[in-house]
């Protein structure tokens, strides 16, 4: 067996993890939009050379890892050429990732499979991880300019300006999300370096929505990512839910990027969330294209 190389990733490494990850999903599914751009953006947050890691076979990429810290939760995503399937690739990399983890205080840790990826699912299973829950990607081919947002009254919308909403929106969004499933605050330095430090920050694809002086609901957009527009984020205070305003929200984005000639348009969702966003998006159009079932281990004490 071909003996394979670990080492830390460095960004010069995103064109073959690039590589990586487009010949595994075309491998699956037929078809893959993700582009380097899109990795050198979800690296933003990323500590590459201590928290990501390559396989190489000889001098070529065969594979990759990276764990995020999320407190005693860690997230963790691993990658393997299908050219290189059944060389023990997976099992080398989800662990190198735990065992990473559990050093840096971890005490569970998360990672994923693409639903129709049995081998990486069965794989996981044997390595002691169980199936805790489904993430989907959702995505609409906008055939004609989509209807206006309908708000609820008392609702405005106001456009994103940095110095005077940054912080302001940063919280509104961790308060929405503190009761969505193993949720994790991120500090406003890390947010603001994933959305605003990103070259695709577009303020005029955020959508701001205020009652009075307080935010209650918004909107991150992104053009040309994952093979289209991305709705990387959409939330709702909880004072304001069950009154429409996330229809709404989803329209206001639709529009935008109508108006910037990007017809394709998707999202990521919990397939389980208590907030309905799955039915959300089904009813507005938008249908599955992927699935990514969610995998939990606990950790032992290995620093």
């Amino acid at each position: 067996m071909t003996a394979f190389r670990v080492d830390p990733a460095v960004a010069a490494d995103a064109a073959a993890v690039t590589a990586v990850r487009v010949a595994l999903e075309t491998f699956l599914y037929g078809e893959c939009s993700l582009s380097q751009a899109d990795v050198e953006d979800e690296w933003l947050d990323l500590d590459l050379e201590r928290h990501a890691r390559v396989v190489r076979d000889g001098e070529r990429v065969v594979g990759f890892g990276a764990v995020r810290q999320e407190g005693e939760l860690w997230e963790a995503e691993g990658f393997a050429h299908p050219d290189a399937l059944g060389r023990g690739i997976g099992a080398l990399i989800a662990t190198e990732l735990e065992e990473h983890a559990a050093r840096l205080g971890a005490r569970r840790i998360h990672t994923f499979a693409f639903e129709v990826d049995s081998a990486a699912r069965t794989l996981l299973q044997s390595l002691g991880y169980s199936a805790v829950r489904v993430f989907r990607e959702m995505r609409i081919e906008l055939q004609a300019p989509p209807p206006a947002p309908r708000w609820p009254d008392g609702l405005r919308v106001v456009p994103f300006e940095v110095e005077r909403d940054a912080v302001e929106f940063h919280a509104a969004c961790e308060e929405a999300f503190a009761d969505h499933w193993e949720h994790t605050p991120r500090e406003f330095e890390l947010w603001s370096r994933s959305h605003i430090g990103s070259e695709r920050f577009d303020p005029t694809l955020w959508c701001v929505v205020r009652s009075g002086d307080e935010i209650a609901a918004g909107t991150i957009c992104a053009g040309d990512t994952y093979g289209g527009g991305w709705v990387r984020v959409l939330f709702t205070r909880r004072a304001w839910r069950k009154r429409g305003v996330g229809t709404a929200l989803l329209s206001d984005s639709f529009a935008r990027f109508w108006e910037r000639g990007e017809h394709s348009i998707g999202l990521g969702v919990d397939a389980a969330s208590d907030t309905g966003a799955f039915r959300l998006y089904e009813r507005a159009g938008m249908s599955p294209k992927l699935g990514f079932a969610v995998y939990e281990k606990e950790l032992d004490d290995r620093r």
